[in-house]
């Protein structure tokens, strides 16, 4: 059960301040929400930005931010997550922190090569094992994933969470029978991409299933560099 903050209570100058709470100052968007925890107690949870003024315990209080959800539905691409997760040292009379939320999904673009637009007749399912991302500890979430990508101007595009291995497949199938299958996660991981960044960067992907090959574009969060390999 959450430790409601309305049981902490402030101290005289004549009492021994060093077991009062701590004023914790939170700064975020009016958008995000704010939950703490201080060990295995909730202290409030979806509490929403601005500037939040709290009385919180003396120790060590982790605050998680987020605009966005952090369970995936099944059939359902990754929502849109931003997020942070924050521990803050409160041994003080007052502590301040600021959110600066980080980019909690990836997005893969996906073509092929010599194909009008970059689809093909096949029907397109992606596979993986994380069905989303802790909301005490932003780690990835082990369930089923399965989504359908979505058709863009020049072949696919899908959003994916944080992931802990190569578990990602596109399954290719016609009239129901499976055609083939392209080991995502794989390739992904060959390319270079780093699933343990801050904010996760994107990837586009140009396949040429005749050739079995795939030119791969990490494009990162921050900054211009990109990566290309073919395999």
């Amino acid at each position: 059960m959450g430790v409601m903050l309305t049981t902490f209570c402030s101290c005289t100058v004549k009492e021994d301040r060093g077991n009062c709470p701590c004023r914790l100052m939170i700064k975020a968007d009016s958008t995000t929400s704010i939950s703490a925890w201080y060990g295995s107690h909730r202290l409030f949870e979806g509490l929403m930005g601005g500037v939040a003024d709290r009385p919180v315990p003396r120790g060590t209080v982790e605050i998680v931010a987020n605009e966005g959800d952090f369970t995936v539905p099944e059939g359902r691409q990754m929502d849109r997550l931003y997020a942070q997760l924050l521990e803050v040292d409160t041994h003080g009379e007052t502590a301040g922190v600021s959110v600066r939320l980080n980019k909690q999904f990836a997005t893969v673009f996906l073509a092929f090569k010599d194909e009008e637009n970059g689809r093909i007749g096949d029907d397109l399912q992606v596979t993986g094992s994380v069905c989303g991302a802790d909301r005490r500890t932003l780690e990835p979430v082990e369930g089923l994933f399965r989504c359908i990508p979505d058709g863009s101007e020049r072949g696919y595009r899908f959003r994916l969470p944080r992931q802990k291995d190569e578990s990602l497949k596109v399954l290719l199938s016609r009239d129901g029978k499976p055609t083939d299958t392209i080991d995502l996660g794989h390739l992904i991981t060959r390319a270079g991409f780093n699933w343990k960044a801050e904010s996760l960067g994107d990837v586009s992907i140009l396949c040429d299933l005749s050739a079995r090959t795939f030119t791969i574009t990490v494009m990162e969060w921050e900054g211009p560099v990109r990566f290309e390999i073919t395999l």
